[in-house]
């Protein structure tokens, strides 16, 4: 189970669990893009124009933004 949460600068924020992980990157990829920045430590990704963030349980990061700077 891959669980995928995105949140906001003004709080707003949704998790979905998905059972593969290309489901999940689709997911993922619709919020912030395919591209984001990943942050520090590896532990989340950020859209490019920093209002959005993503973070993920059940693989890591890159997993899921594999094309991400």
């Amino acid at each position: 189970m891959i669980a995928v949460r995105y949140e906001t600068t003004d709080n707003f924020n949704c998790e979905h669990t998905f059972n593969t992980i290309a489901e999940a990157q689709a997911w993922a990829w619709h919020w912030i893009g395919r591209y984001p920045t990943i942050g520090r430590m590896h532990g989340y990704a950020v859209s490019d124009d920093g209002i959005g963030k993503i973070t993920v349980t059940g693989i890591s990061i890159t997993e899921l933004f594999p094309d991400g700077c």
